[in-house]
Formats: C-alpha cells, structure tokens, sequence
C-alpha cells in the first residue's frame, strides 16, 4: 500500500514517505492518455455572515496587510495579535497552501458561500457553466496565484497555481420555502429553508479545472419525491413517528427538493476526451428525531448519483434544471467528488449510505486514498472521547478530524472514478505530526483558531487517473 502525503508527481516511500519535485500530471501526457488529477476539498470557507467571504477574499490581496502573515506558522503564538477577520483570512491562505501542494488539475471546492457576480445570497436559478462567482474569481487571484510557504513556516515554498476554468452552481442551502418542513410551529430559518443555512449561498461549492468546461447539467430543483421508491414517500420505517410520509405534510412532500445543496455534472474536455465532473454535497446525516429525516435525506442525494451514473431506465426519472432528462450514456468516463458525509463502515448515516454507491459496479474502487495523519488522528492523546475507539474502518482511510465524543474520524469525502479508466495513484492530505506540512491540517479543535482549525476539519482527497 501506498501514501501520498505532499505535493507532484507522487514517488512514494511507503507509510512517512512524501511525494517530491513539482506536480505536473496535467502535462504528463502521450499520443494515447494523459494523467490527470481529480480532487475534492471541504474546505471550511463557510462563513457565519452574508457577505464575510466576499469580505475575506477581498482583505486577501497581495497588497493588504495580508501578506505579513501569509507564511508564518498557523499557531497560537504567532496569531495572537490578529484580528477575527485576520483569522479567518489566515484559514484560506492556509486553504490555498494545501490546494498547491496537492495541485489538482481538476477541484471541487466544497463548503464555499456562493455570491451572484458579488452580490452575496443564491437564488434557484440555474447559472451557464461559464459561470464563476466571484468568491471563486477572488480565490484564484489573492490566494491561489500567490505562493505560499517558505519564510518561517519550515515548508517549502509553493508555485502558484493557476485555473483558467470555472464554475460556481447557486445552492439549495440557506433559501427559504415559505413552508414548516421542521415542524416547529413557524415558518422561517435554517430549518425551513430548501437546504441547510443560515443565509441564502452558505455552504455551496465551487469547480476549478485547468481543462475546459464543455457544458453543465445542474439537478438544484429536482424534487426527492420523483425519485422512484425515494424514503420520503416510501419510507419503510413501521412506526408512524418515524416514517417520513407521516412528518411531512402533501404540501411539503410537493415542495422538497432532493440536493440540499446542489448536484452538477460538469463536462470537462480533457485533450479530447469528455470526463463528466459529478460534484455534490449531501446533507450530514445529524440526528433529528424519529423521522431521521437528515439522514433518509443524505441516503437519497447519494443515490441520485449512483441512478444517475447507472444510465438507462434507471435513470429515466432524472430531470436536470436545463430541460433534460435521464443519465449518463453507456461507457460515458466520469468522476464523482465531493463530501458525501456518509462513511461505509461508522457514524451515523442511514444503512450506510455511500455503500451502494462504493458497491456500483460502475465505480472504480479499487484503490483507496489514503494518509498516515489519519493513522495517528485516530489515537491521538488530546483526543476528547472514545468514538474512534470503537470504529470499524481504518483510520487511514478517514478524511474528516471530527469530535472524537462522536462521531469520530471518519471517512466521508470521495473521488470515484469511473470503472472504465485506471487510477494510478490517490492520497489524503493529512501529513504525520512530524512532516512540516502537518500545521496546515492541525489538530482538533484548536480555540484560537478560526472554526478551531488551521484550515478544516476534512481532508483534500485526489485520485490520479489515466484519461484515455
């Protein structure tokens, strides 16, 4: 087994090793294929307020005081005199660091405040798939395009790295219904919204990519009830407390919407050869009350995808927002990335969601992206609980340093293949607690952080894959 713990073209040593020189699987190329890297990154650029990460990336320029900071060490000696939103401007540079140790040729970017061309809130209108907003134009040109590392860090210095193509879907999350669907007596907040959020665009995603962006099918108002044998309407659950047909009202069944966030498939063309980018982000699977509806709710965003990559009759239900309908055709190459908050073996999801999907044959698993953080996260002393203890799967698959009170490290960001191209290489960025990297990723919980961690609480996760 190998890991990949750092930046390039990966050379690996075995558990400890590091990928060294710089990466250039984008131009790795011959007459026949090409290796391309495919990566997803909850990256945690959520922000508690409309507007603050229009406000952050913004603050971020390369001519703003910023840049003293850029390079030290993400600890609480060094950002002590920093203001809130220093802090949180210090996380994305942090966010960039990663990004260009890993250099994806293709990211998704998940857990990133959407903003139509800088007016931040999101709407339920489809965008073109030349659409970037400009949070994601921002991030390119204070962050991504300026090096990082180096100076005291004890890092290496990093290349900038540069996307030329773009693509920022509004978001489900944060946009109000108009309808009780949490059956609290009201109508309004997070909790009535279409999607998780405090505020139109929280928690939406963006799409990087150094290849051209053919075209876009976004599924955002897809309604989980014309999903054939969905939980909603054919919840198994026997008693009546806890079958969804019982907690929603006929009004509300007609009205909800199966991505809480969003679910694209972007077509990239990559040297000739169309690779479908299958981007989302269901809902984590956080315990409601006997109707589970989170977590019912998170088993059926993940399986739109694994319909959807069927193709056929099973996906003849699917409409996108564009006006078509149906899968993906047969032999059609695709990569499904995202944060699917579901992990096959532990925590909280319903039957193991991400199972079917891991289970299509479709998919190609056959290698795991993996780290040596992982390993070490899973026992580590200042660890508040003993929920890692317990669990089944190996740590060095997680890609999430949650609570270990519960649920623990877990495993629950992806990139799948299609079963029709090879992998040749994946890992997880989650360096050793020795390697000089390891401050971008931190520990759990640190207070005097922003959101507690250098960074995030997931993980980057890249496959290389062979594109015929």
């Amino acid at each position: 087994m190998k890991f990949w713990f750092s930046v390039g073209v990966a050379v690996a040593f075995g558990i400890g090793g590091f990928a060294v020189g710089p990466s250039a699987l984008a131009a790795e190329a011959t007459a026949a294929e090409a290796t391309v890297r495919f990566a997803t990154f909850n990256a945690s650029l959520n922000r508690n307020a409309l507007g603050n990460l229009l406000e952050d990336l913004t603050a971020g320029a390369a001519n703003s005081a910023a840049v003293d900071y850029r390079k030290r060490y993400a600890g609480s000696s060094d950002i002590a005199g920093l203001s809130e939103q220093q802090r949180r401007v210090l996380q994305i540079h942090n966010v960039a660091e990663i990004i260009q140790r890993i250099d994806p040729a293709v990211l998704l970017v998940n857990e990133f405040d959407f903003d139509d061309n800088g007016v931040a809130g999101s709407s339920s209108v489809a965008k073109p798939y030349t659409y970037s907003s400009k949070a994601a134009q921002l991030l390119q040109d204070n962050f991504l395009d300026v090096a990082h590392g180096g100076g005291t860090t004890g890092r290496s210095e990093t290349a900038p790295v540069h996307y030329p193509y773009r693509y920022t879907p509004p978001t489900n999350t944060g946009i109000g219904s108009g309808l009780d669907f949490d059956n609290n007596g009201s109508i309004g907040g997070t909790g009535d919204a279409f999607g998780f959020g405090v505020f139109p665009g929280q928690y939406g995603f963006t799409i990087y990519s150094k290849y051209p962006i053919k075209s876009v099918r976004s599924f955002q108002n897809f309604l989980w009830k014309d999903m054939p044998g969905n939980l909603l309407t054919n919840d198994p659950t026997t008693t009546a407390a806890g079958n969804l047909a019982n907690f929603f009202s006929a009004d509300e069944i007609n009205a909800l919407r199966l991505p809480s966030k969003n679910h694209v498939d972007v077509l990239i063309d990559i040297n000739g050869t169309e690779v479908h980018f299958l981007a989302a982000h269901p809902t984590p699977p956080i315990a409601t009350g006997p109707e589970a509806r989170n977590a019912k709710h998170n088993h059926d965003e993940i399986r739109f995808w694994s319909d959807y990559i069927s193709g056929g009759a099973t996906a003849a239900y699917i409409y996108d927002d564009q006006g078509g309908r149906g899968g993906l055709d047969p032999g059609a190459i695709f990569v499904i990335a995202g944060d699917y908050n579901a992990d096959p073996n532990d925590g909280d999801s319903y039957e193991f969601s991400i199972r079917p999907l891991l289970a299509n044959p479709a998919v190609n698993t056959l290698t795991t992206p993996a780290s040596e953080g992982g390993i070490g996260a899973a026992t580590d002393p200042d660890n508040n609980g003993a929920a890692n203890a317990k669990h089944v799967g190996d740590p060095r698959y997680d890609t999430a340093d949650f609570s270990d009170a519960g649920p623990g490290n877990l495993r629950v960001d992806y990139v799948l293949p299609s079963a029709n191209v090879n992998i040749k290489d994946s890992g997880v960025f989650w360096p050793a607690a020795a390697a000089p990297e390891r401050p971008l990723v931190g520990e759990f919980n640190q207070p005097d952080l922003f959101s507690g961690l250098p960074s995030s609480d997931h993980k980057a996760v890249y496959v290389d894959v062979v594109i015929p």
